[in-house]
Order: C-alpha cells, then sequence, then structure tokens
C-alpha cells in the first residue's frame, strides 16, 4: 500500500477544509450583499479543458472556458481574475448518430431541460476534475446541463498558493501536535506573506465574493436563473449565493449542510464520536463476528499510539529532508472517519478498525513505515491557500479557538483531540496577523427565504450531520428537509439514480407543493451496511515499505511467490490438455509407464484448489480497492479468505500428490518428464502454502 500514507494526509486535508466551522448563536434576519463597487463582468473565453488528457469523455459532452471578475468587488480598481468553469452537456441535447439504433431509443426516453444546474463545489478548495469525472456518470446529467466553477484561487483558477505543502519540508519533523500546530502556522503565513507579495488581495478570499463570482458567471453565460446544488461547503456558498443572487436562483438544493453562520460545525470531537458510535451500534445490532470487543480495542489502541508516537525513517529524502516520517498519531480515529463519507465504504470500517488494532499493537517497523512514508504527490487541484484565506475571513479560524476548550470536553474516545486550545487559537492569531480577521457577521446570519429548496443530509455524514441540516431548515420557508438513513456525505451526489429522480421532479417544477414531492427513495436511504470480515494480514503493508525503500527489495519475495503460481497454472494447463488429447485421439494407445491414474488425478486437482485460492485472494485485494484504497489497512475482502483457505489445503493436498506420486513410480516407474512434473507440482502447492504461513495470509 504505497500511499498510506497520502491516503490519510487526505483524509486529513478533507478533514481540515471541511470541519474550520464559526460556532455563533447568531438571530437570523435577512441582509443584502448586492451593493458591489466594482461589478464587471466579462465575456466567456472557451478553452480547451486543462484536464483534457486525464478524464476521458465524448468530444461535445465536456466544454471549459473562463470568465475574468475582479478580485475583489469592493475596491474600484482591484486587479482582475480569470476563473475556469466547466459545461457538462445533457446527454439527451447531444447530437445522435443516424445509424446508432441504441441512442435513438435513449433519445426518445430522454427529455433535454432548458434549464441547467450550476454544482457549488466543496472543501473550501477542493478543485474540479473530481467532480467531472462523477457528473459525467450522474443521472441528473443525462437530461440537464450541468455547470461547475472552478473557485478562485483553485488550480487553473489562479492558485492562491501552488506550493503550499511543498515548501520548506524540513519543517516536517514535528512529532507531538504542539509542534505540528506551530508548522501548520508557519505553513499558512507563508502562503499569505508569498500571495502578498505578488499583489494578491487576500481579503477577497472569502464566501460572498465566490458567491459574486456563480453570479457572475451566470450572467455571462446569459441565463435570467439556473438552479442551484451545493454540497458541504457548497451548501455554505449556496445560502450565501441567497443572499447575493436570489433573483437567480431557480430552485436550491443544498445537502451535507455547513450552515450559513456556520454552527456547530465545529463540535469535531462530539461528530466523530457519534461517527464511531454510530459503527459500534450497528455492529450490536448484526452480531458481526469482525466487532467482537472491538470498541475497547479500538480505543485502547488509539490511545496507545497517542501515549507512545512512532517516528520511522524517511525514504523519500526530498519530502522529508530530516529523514524521519512521523505516523499520526490519531490515524485510528481519522481512518474510519475518511471512509464514512462514501456509504460504500461503510462496510469495511470495523475490518478498518481492527486492523488499525493489529498494526498499533504489533508496533511493526516496516507496518509503520509504510503507514509513515507514502508518494505523498501534491496536486494543484486542491487549493490549500485558498481554503485558509477563506477559513480566515470566513471566521473558520476564530470559531475552532472559541469552541476549542469546550469541544476537547467532549467524551472522543481519545486522549488527544485534533486540536489544542492553544494550537487553535495560534491558528486564529495568525490570520489576524495577515490582516484576515473574521468579516462583519452580518452577512453569515442564517438564511431566511422564500426560494424553493429542498434541505438534504445523510444520517451517517460523518462532518456535517443532521443536527446542522435541522438547524437552518425554517429558514426555507417553501423548503423540505429530507434526512437519509446511512447515507454518507452527500447522498444527492452519491445516490446517482435515486436522487436524479428527486432532483429532476423538483427542478421540473419547483413551484410544486414540496410535500407532495416523491422523495421516498432519499427517505428509504440506503441499505444498512453488511460489515465486511476482511482477511486480516499487513503483508502489503511491509512489502510496500520494502519497495518504497528500494524497489529490488520486493524482487525475491515477489518470485519466490510468483514461481510456485507460474508452475501450477503450465502444470493444469499441461493437464488439461493431455486429458483432453487422449479423450479425442483415434489412436487410443496407453501411455507406458504411466502407473495409476491416481497422481495425475490428484495433480491436477491440487493446482486447481491452488490457482482458485490464488484467484480468490486476487479478487479480494482488487474488491478492497474498490471499496477503498484505506480498507487496504485492514488486508484482503472477501472472498480472500476462503483463497487462502484453499491454498493451505492445496499445501496438503502437495504433500498427498508427492506422497501417491512416488508411491506409484516405485511400483510401476513413471516417464521422468511425468515424475518431474508431479513433483514440481506438488512441491509448488507446498511452498506457496508455507509462504502464505510465513506472510501471514492465513484465514485465521
Amino acid at each position: 500500500m504505497t500511499k498510506s500514507k497520502q491516503l490519510y494526509l487526505l483524509v486529513l486535508l478533507v478533514f481540515g477544509l471541511s470541519t474550520q466551522a464559526f460556532a455563533q448563536e447568531s438571530p437570523a434576519v435577512e441582509v443584502s450583499t448586492n451593493a458591489f463597487i466594482n461589478d464587471y463582468v466579462s465575456d466567456v473565453t472557451n478553452v480547451v479543458c486543462p484536464f483534457k488528457n486525464e478524464i476521458d469523455y465524448e468530444p461535445g459532452r465536456v466544454r471549459c472556458g473562463f470568465i475574468t471578475v475582479p478580485e475583489n468587488r469592493e475596491v474600484p480598481e482591484s486587479r482582475l481574475l480569470r476563473i475556469i468553469f466547466t459545461h457538462i452537456t445533457a446527454q439527451a441535447s447531444l447530437d445522435i448518430d443516424e445509424d446508432d439504433t441504441s441512442a435513438k431509443e435513449d433519445e426518445q426516453v430522454l427529455e433535454s431541460r432548458a434549464d441547467p444546474i450550476i454544482y457549488l463545489t466543496g472543501g473550501p478548495g477542493a478543485g474540479i476534475e473530481f467532480y467531472v469525472k462523477r457528473f459525467l456518470k450522474h443521472d441528473l446529467t443525462k437530461t440537464r446541463d450541468l455547470y461547475i466553477l472552478n473557485q478562485r484561487g483553485i488550480g487553473d483558477s489562479e492558485e492562491l498558493c501552488p506550493y503550499y505543502d511543498s515548501t520548506s519540508r524540513e519543517l516536517v519533523l514535528a512529532d507531538n501536535q504542539k509542534a505540528q500546530e506551530i508548522e501548520n502556522a508557519q505553513r499558512m503565513k507563508a502562503c499569505f506573506a508569498a500571495a502578498t507579495n505578488r499583489g494578491v488581495d487576500l481579503s477577497a478570499y472569502n464566501t460572498v465574493e465566490n458567491a459574486r463570482d456563480v453570479r457572475a458567471l451566470r450572467q455571462a453565460l446569459g441565463f435570467d436563473s439556473w438552479n442551484v446544488w451545493g454540497i458541504s461547503y457548497g451548501s455554505h456558498l449556496g445560502q450565501m449565493l441567497v443572499n447575493v443572487d436570489p433573483e437567480g436562483i431557480r430552485a436550491l438544493v443544498l445537502d451535507a449542510i455547513v450552515p450559513n453562520d456556520l454552527g456547530d460545525l465545529m463540535r469535531i470531537h462530539r461528530w466523530v464520536a457519534r461517527n464511531h458510535q454510530n459503527v459500534f451500534t450497528e455492529c450490536e445490532r448484526q452480531g458481526a463476528s469482525i466487532c467482537d470487543g472491538l470498541e475497547q480495542a479500538f480505543y485502547a489502541a488509539g490511545n496507545a499510539l497517542i501515549a507512545n508516537p512512532v517516528m520511522v525513517d524517511a525514504f523519500d529524502e526530498e519530502l522529508f529532508p530530516s529523514g524521519k516520517a512521523q505516523v499520526p498519531a490519531l490515524i485510528a480515529a481519522f481512518a474510519p472517519f475518511s471512509m464514512l463519507y462514501e456509504q460504500d465504504e461503510h462496510p469495511a470500517i470495523p475490518s478498518v478498525m481492527r486492523g488499525l488494532v493489529d498494526i498499533i499493537n504489533s508496533r511493526d517497523d516496516e507496518v509503520f513505515q509504510a503507514l509513515a512514508n507514502g508518494e505523498g504527490g501534491f496536486s494543484r487541484s486542491s487549493g490549500l491557500g485558498m481554503g485558509s484565506a477563506i477559513r480566515c475571513n470566513d471566521g473558520y479560524m476564530a470559531a475552532e479557538a472559541s469552541i476549542a476548550a469546550e469541544d476537547l470536553q467532549e467524551d472522543f474516545g481519545f486522549t488527544e483531540g485534533a486540536f489544542s486550545v492553544e494550537g487553535s487559537q495560534l491558528m486564529a492569531d495568525a490570520c489576524v496577523e495577515a490582516g484576515l480577521a473574521p468579516r462583519d457577521r452580518k452577512d453569515y446570519q442564517l438564511i431566511q427565504s422564500n426560494i424553493p429548496t429542498l434541505v438534504v443530509n445523510g444520517d451517517w455524514d460523518p462532518i456535517t450531520p443532521p443536527a446542522l441540516a435541522e438547524r437552518i431548515a425554517p429558514g426555507f420557508s417553501n423548503g423540505r428537509l429530507i434526512i437519509v438513513p446511512y447515507a454518507g456525505h452527500g447522498p444527492t451526489r452519491s445516490m446517482s439514480e435515486c436522487a436524479s429522480r428527486v432532483l429532476t421532479d423538483f427542478f421540473d417544477e419547483p413551484g410544486q407543493n414540496l410535500a407532495e414531492l416523491d422523495a421516498s427513495c432519499l427517505e428509504e436511504g440506503v441499505a444498512p451496511p453488511e460489515f465486511l470480515d476482511y482477511l486480516q494480514t499487513d503483508i502489503h503493508l511491509k512489502l510496500a515499505a520494502r519497495a518504497m525503500d528500494e524497489p529490488k527489495n520486493v524482487v525475491v519475495p515477489g518470485l519466490l511467490a510468483a514461481a510456485p503460481i507460474i508452475i501450477s497454472l503450465l502444470g493444469f494447463i499441461m493437464i488439461s490438455w493431455g486429458a483432453i488429447t487422449r479423450r479425442f485421439s483415434s489412436s487410443n494407445v496407453d501411455v507406458p509407464g504411466l502407473g495409476p491414474v491416481t497422481p495425475r488425478l490428484i495433480a491436477f486437482i491440487t493446482t486447481l484448489v491452488l490457482l482458485v485460492g490464488v484467484g480468490l485472494i486476487g479478487l479480494g485485494v482488487q474488491a478492497a480497492i474498490e471499496i477503498s484504497e484505506v480498507s487496504l489497512i485492514a488486508g484482503f475482502a472477501p472472498p480472500a479468505g476462503i483463497g487462502a483457505l484453499l491454498v493451505l489445503l492445496a499445501g496438503l493436498m502437495g504433500i498427498a500428490s508427492l506422497v501417491l506420486t512416488l508411491k506409484a513410480h516405485k511400483n510401476s516407474p513413471l516417464r521422468k518428464r511425468s515424475l518431474i512434473g508431479f513433483v514440481l507440482l506438488g512441491l509448488s502447492a507446498i511452498v506457496l502454502s508455507v509462504i502464505f504461513v510465513s506472510w501471514g495470509i492465513t484465514p485465521w
């Protein structure tokens, strides 16, 4: 698992960008943010999509362009920014090939709508590539055009700090929380200083200006109004858009709610504890064996790692100039947390928890090296600098500082929290020092609106739980609240077929009585996760660590495992081919010296069992990757356990094959090639089973 560290850093990135919120109980009032000093709106300039070589799409299906906007509309002579957007064309409106019968049938079923959708991205700081890939497959884009605006300061929308996390790598040797928080503050300060020196107006990176950018895009495209759909930070942006551009919103869908006043979003430890309790409660309901004694063991192991932090040798001196890397102290808390975002990953969570318990308790240096090291690539599609500026200007950082002491008193289950009181204040102070104190809170009140609105939230959403949706719902007098059972973060995005039906019916007639809108598939939610019992092993992590250190280190282990499999495969083919040729041979000549059929038969069955076992393990690896790469922490998904059992059984059969072959040869000498072949097949099965046992690839 060469990307363990990278994946965990992504977890923390998503966590950090999604959870810094301003906890302030403010009265709900109507405000107006429409008074611009500089309201310049450019024409649209078409461009080749910057992700053209990274995402596969048909010509005409995806188009890109950019608009030019003032960086700060509250300053008369503000500099201009180019902000890129993507247009996904509805399938129903594409030209159909005259000879394509199936396409014509689809065209008869699909009816293109004239009113488009603007999708508001998350983060703050998430680039558009992820969304383009996902929405190309979303059923909603079959009938409606969908636009995605890449927020200012991200990637090709004039990245605010393109080297945010790749600078000053010599500082990453923080081996405790205080040092890490100091490093985070220094990195943010360095970003802000570099941007300011380039003439960037950092005060312009806030949700109000982001909403004004969305309004500018609508005007540049020539739409009087459009349907607005925002998830996570996009739900915050959608609420702000109600203030900035109410006349431009035909219908509004908000999912995975971040309240406009940011409310209780910062109750991080409460929400994480809720997430874990959801899993443990479901474990008890199912009576899943993987969960036996898991809760106590999980917290004990996590706290043991916090009490005894682990530093390991780093393999990439460019990423870790100090030569050391730390195993994240809160990996036990936030690896499962990251998997709660997508309900398809939920079935593997208890196995990942169990895998983390085993890893922490075993304290194997190679496994820790795999977790602490990684490829660590830096993506320009995720605007860490822009996200930091917004969290300063919007008051997110101030929220963390104001709530830290109280939030850390929550029963988190772990002895160390995601932040400290001192560290939170350090970040808030760093914002102020950079001139990014929280904006006037008048723009950040709970919304009061009669715009037709669906407020949707997954019940198992790890970071924006239902309580936040329930907080904002009363302000939408023409709205409807839908809590989706067992769903993760953004069910209107992940439940494509269901959400498409509901949103299409809503967008088709937003003026309808929303209480009568058929949203039953969302209200029924997704099926409870059926927890999977993974084949618990860490050999892939050990091999990953060896490969990261020096690729040639895995050559010998790879050959040792591959050779028996190749020999077994060749033997299986040859025995099968021999049986077929003898079956259809007209000569019907007996093969001299072959003796009883038992050695051939047992050799054939041995190779068959071994190959099936290896194949099932391969399927388990693939299944784990498809569920979530993070789940590889636990080992391999079913049916890998059955596969491991079959490989061990093949080892026993290999012994039997050797015995029977040698016995048959003693009674009636076999042909030399037959003798060698049967012996090799038996030995191969024995060797591979021994390797699997030594590597810990066993069903127990």
